[in-house]
């Protein structure tokens, strides 16, 4: 485990536990007042867009937003190919709008892909939007953090007709048609804190403003947890209907065969293996290796959106061949990694593939999407 994996490990088991030691306290003590300081913030910066003291860019066509109230993964790529794939079917031409959190693109903006040609690294343009690009044929990618522009941009170079917003919740610069709010079934809005003492990125009246949830992992959760989150959601919304979706497995195939995009076959049932990932959750990944019957005999965690080096896949490789058993990483994580280095040394590496399955509340969803994009017409 890396030392970044640890910390975050310790910091989890800080906000979320209980029995803290004196030491601890005084932390949770600080991380109070913070949370309270950012609170303020959110709650500030967006007033001013409310009252329009602060811009809200308006664009000539739909925008759709995919968007989470808590950090962490909620499956919002996954959600945001489905919506993306379902669009093109509609016969809809459209864009890809995506932060490129820490990646080269993310201040000025860049073009991922043109729909046709990926042209960026994970490096320039953001792990998740790479992803996005190589799994949305025909659909263009642009990253950046002005996505007022980025957005202008797709309009007038790609003639979108509409945008998706990835990960736009709280993205209040630019305005949007259509609020998809996604709630991780398995933990739907952490320990009810805002950011640094909780997992929140605004308080849970900003719930108010979804036109649609999604509860996402549906099939892990319980029926008692899910009846607590339809409370929970109908206490602050009583108006957005609610969906449920699952995410299902389409493959497990060699590195060297997901890089040239054959998927077919897949890693036999029972194998050992090792789950190598840099996930918001990586308990979901490793619990659906579970499920698709691998036995799961060690774990190797890092940080979400870490890059990894030659020297991480090399301690990868030898942890699986202590515990005689392959590696299984995510295409999230597969995109940030050295294909070249991978095949040289030839590290047994599998790729997991994963899909969203709306098992319930498909039909509202759909009607909404089709009433935007008619509204706008």
């Amino acid at each position: 485990m890396s030392v970044q994996q640890s910390i975050a490990d310790w910091y989890l088991s800080l906000i979320n536990g209980a029995n803290h030691t004196i030491p601890e306290k005084a932390v949770l003590t600080l991380l109070e007042f913070v949370s309270k300081v950012y609170e303020h913030g959110v709650r500030k910066r967006y007033a001013a867009y409310v009252s329009g003291k602060r811009t809200t860019q308006s664009l000539p066509v739909p925008v759709i937003s995919i968007g989470n109230i808590t950090m962490g993964g909620t499956g919002k790529t996954p959600m945001a190919c489905w919506i993306a794939k379902w669009l093109q079917r509609e016969r809809y031409c459209l864009a890809v709008l995506n932060r490129g959190y820490r990646s080269a693109g993310e201040k000025k903006g860049a073009v991922v892909s043109d729909g046709r040609q990926v042209f960026l690294t994970p490096e320039d343009g953001g792990d998740e939007a790479c992803l996005l690009a190589r799994s949305l044929p025909g659909v263009p990618v642009l990253v950046g953090k002005n996505r007022g522009r980025t957005g202008s941009k797709a309009i007038r170079d790609f003639h979108a007709q509409v945008l998706l917003l990835d990960d736009g919740y709280q993205h209040w610069q630019l305005g949007r048609n259509l609020d998809i709010v996604l709630i991780d079934g398995t933990d739907p809005v952490g320990n009810g804190e805002v950011l640094p003492r909780g997992s929140l990125r605004e308080p849970l009246e900003g719930l108010e403003r979804a036109d649609i949830f999604i509860i996402t992992k549906a099939d892990i959760a319980d029926e008692e947890d899910k009846e607590k989150i339809y409370t929970l959601l109908r206490h602050y919304n009583q108006e957005a209907p609610i969906a449920e979706a699952v995410h299902k497995p389409k493959w497990c195939v060699p590195f060297a065969d997901w890089l040239q995009g054959n998927a077919a076959g897949s890693l036999s049932e029972d194998s050992g293996v090792v789950a190598l990932s840099a996930l918001g959750n990586p308990t979901s990944f490793e619990e659906t290796l579970r499920e698709m019957e691998y036995e799961v005999r060690h774990t190797v965690r890092f940080p979400d959106h870490h890059r990894y080096g030659s020297d991480d896949l090399l301690q990868a490789a030898a942890v699986a061949a202590e515990k005689k058993a392959v590696l299984v990483t995510t295409e999230k994580d597969a995109v940030k990694m050295d294909g070249t280095f991978i095949m040289e040394h030839e590290i047994e590496l599998y790729v997991l593939g994963i899909e969203i399955e709306i098992i319930a509340g498909r039909k509202e969803l759909e009607k909404l999407l089709k009433r935007t994009m008619e509204d706008m017409s």
